[in-house]
């Protein structure tokens, strides 16, 4: 931790940074389904982000991200209403290549903290020509590790890559060693440098 905070010291006395801050939309690969059991089409959640740009050497960077999603796509059926969201932190480096200076290749490793908020309680459901009680959850937080990979393309309108706009995508691997839990999320969104 130390080691941490003496690192992020340094980068932060470095004349060569830039804030950036974006807001998209956030969109898991998996099927996800509403309260009568069929596929919701296109479950985007919006995305806002903020964090910096540390110039290591030319064309090189280290760019970490805070981010929140407000998950719309919500458990939602005769047993009771779950509200979602995500906090993540991404430990991303930067390439713009040499002559390429509108785009960037970001990669990195990061963590999602996701919170689901319902009402608690039990429910009695059907099992077979039965019924069982099940327990539902006020509350339940979950972390998981990515890793990512993305691009930034910039609209060049003050020809200087830490103070410029575009546009973002980044892909997230949610445990990547797992092959049976393996998932894939993706966001899609404005960026601006400052």
């Amino acid at each position: 931790m130390k080691i941490t905070l003496l690192f992020m010291g340094l980068l932060l006395a470095s004349p060569l940074w830039a804030v950036h801050v974006s807001t998209g939309l956030h969109k898991s690969l998996i099927d996800v389904q509403d309260k009568n059991g069929d596929e919701v089409k296109n479950p985007f959640s919006p995305v806002l982000t903020v964090g910096s740009n540390f110039k290591m050497t030319e064309g090189f960077g280290f760019s970490p991200q805070l981010g929140f999603i407000y998950h719309t796509v919500k458990s939602d059926d005769s047993y009771g209403e779950y509200k979602m969201y995500s906090f993540f932190i991404l430990y991303d480096f930067i390439w713009v290549p040499q002559g390429y200076d509108f785009f960037g290749l970001r990669f990195g490793l990061g963590t999602f903290r996701k919170t689901i908020k319902g009402e608690g309680g039990t429910v009695t459901i059907p099992n077979g020509n039965s019924t069982a009680t099940a327990y539902r959850p006020e509350s339940s937080t979950s972390y998981s590790g990515t890793f990512n990979l993305g691009t930034d393309f910039n609209f060049h309108i003050l020809q200087d890559w830490f103070s410029n706009f575009g546009v973002r995508f980044e892909m997230y691997v949610f445990r990547p060693l797992s092959t049976e839990n393996r998932n894939y999320t993706y966001t899609l969104g404005a960026v601006g440098y400052f």
